[in-house]
């Protein structure tokens, strides 16, 4: 399978045409932010098509404004749901001074508004060929002295234009890897690869990583904490339990999924109820089976907005995060909300102390279900760890100082084999292929694209043919 992989990569090296290399590499992301084969870096690629872009290109690093703003976050697209884009808006809160943002890709105007609070300027990129939006970059990029990256695994674009800006003028580059668990560009430009959790760290081992490593975490509120009471639930309590995260979250992976405790919880509370929120019924087929079997007692919605969201989670008895992959910090938010927490310990693990309230197995949550203590030791831990003050403090000392911090997450040995608890193990590849970045394969490697198809599992050509049907249709 790697095999196939590496052509992909001379594939690249060999597309003259930059347009068309830039277009062809981030498909390549693409695919690897979603099929791993143990791939996580294309150092090669990163280095290839810089030397290939700057030797391609009469570039003059323009002025820097004299407006006082030195530092510049890039995003590949900000949305108004999950974490990526409220963590970028939260370490810009933490700067003293106003500082800029950059948009690589597109953004809704809905979404360009809300960060539009957090920033003293947007900048909107307006070239649509890849190249000239990379010379675009470039030009932005060069008026800072500090960039702090928050983009896509596949935003090949953004990581060249990284590493042309560094060769023109003094640029220190600070990589947010929000998705620290699948593949990523971006290894070689950074300077300072920041960490957010203790599998991140695992996970980064497999990569070639020129900067610095240091740990940075992910803040959680802790100034209005609140404590959950003790509850010991008698067997005929109408409990409610909640989880939430998408569908792949749930999905279940390599023998480890959540069914079973889900089960074991109705089945020993007959009159409680549990509620899955960010999954959409339809398409995740793996909750049907316990749905048709508890029927009401189980409801699976899709995203509430931020408000009906906290007004129906607080009415939980317990909130259990999702399997077998977690919540990250949502898991921690909700035990200061002063909401009961219990859960499985997943592959992924040390994205907050909260990791210290799951179990094992199904046994040790039921025996916490049925006699919840809260901790307060788990609650220091968090504040010491992932609250503001503590984010902030480690953000500023490395962003204005240069000083690295230590992850606090040491992985103990039942994380073993965590950093492959996504990559393929069959002989197939069992994984969704985007059509834009199919389609492009298409294009620029019609062979390389065939071979990746006849690579897919039955089911996932099929799909695959379906979405082309339906885009076909649409048009």
């Amino acid at each position: 399978m790697k095999k196939l992989f590496e052509d992909f990569q001379v594939g690249i090296r060999d597309t003259a045409d930059l347009d068309y290399a830039l277009a062809f590499a981030q498909a390549y992301g693409n695919l690897l932010w979603f099929a791993d084969v143990g791939i996580h870096d294309a150092p090669r690629v990163e280095l290839d098509l810089i030397e290939r872009c700057i030797s391609n290109a009469e570039l003059q690093p323009s002025p820097r404004p004299d407006d006082g703003v030195s530092v510049l976050h890039v995003i590949t697209e900000p949305l108004l749901t999950g974490g990526h884009t409220r963590l970028m808006e939260r370490l810009a809160e933490m700067q003293g001074a106003p500082t800029d943002v950059l948009i690589t890709r597109c953004a809704s105007l809905e979404a360009q508004q809300h960060i539009a609070d957090f920033f003293q300027k947007t900048w909107v990129l307006s070239s649509n060929r890849l190249h000239d939006a990379l010379m675009e970059m470039v030009t932005i990029l060069c008026g800072y002295q500090k960039v702090v990256l928050h983009i896509h695994p596949d935003d090949i674009t953004a990581v060249v234009a990284c590493g042309i800006a560094k060769r023109l003028v003094p640029l220190d580059v600070f990589f947010v890897n929000h998705a620290d668990h699948v593949f990523s560009y971006g290894t070689t430009v950074a300077d300072y690869y920041f960490e957010l959790s203790g599998h991140g760290r695992r996970f980064d081992l497999t990569k070639t990583i020129t900067g610095r490593k240091s740990f940075l975490g992910i803040p959680v509120n802790t100034k209005q904490a609140k404590k959950a009471e003790n509850l010991s639930p008698p067997r005929l309590a109408q409990l409610l339990f909640i989880s939430a995260g998408s569908d792949i979250k749930y999905k279940p992976r390599k023998g480890a999924d959540i069914f079973t405790l889900v089960s074991r919880i109705l089945d020993d509370y007959p009159q409680s109820r549990f509620l899955i929120i960010g999954t959409d019924i339809k398409t995740a087929f793996w909750w049907w089976p316990l749905k048709l079997k508890y029927r009401t007692r189980l409801s699976v919605k899709a995203h509430l907005n931020f408000k009906a969201y906290g007004e129906v989670v607080s009415q939980a008895d317990y909130y259990v995060d999702s399997h077998p992959l977690p919540g990250g910090t949502a898991f921690a938010e909700q035990f200061i909300k002063g909401q009961r927490c219990v859960g499985l310990l997943a592959p992924l693990q040390g994205y907050s102390s909260a990791d210290r309230l799951k179990r094992p197995d199904i046994e040790g949550v039921m025996q916490t279900i049925a006699n919840y203590q809260y901790s307060n030791d788990v609650f220091l831990a968090i504040e010491k760890i992932n609250s503001f003050e503590a984010v902030k403090s480690r953000y500023l000392k490395c962003l204005e100082e240069g000083h690295v911090c230590e992850n606090p997450f040491d992985a103990p040995s039942s994380w073993k084999d965590s950093a492959r608890f996504f990559e393929n193990a069959g002989r197939s590849l069992n994984v969704d292929v985007s059509l834009p970045a199919f389609y492009v394969l298409v294009r620029r490697a019609r062979g390389l694209s065939f071979r990746l198809f006849m690579a897919l599992s039955l089911s996932k050509q099929i799909k695959l043919l379906m979405k082309m049907v339906l885009a076909g249709m649409r048009r």
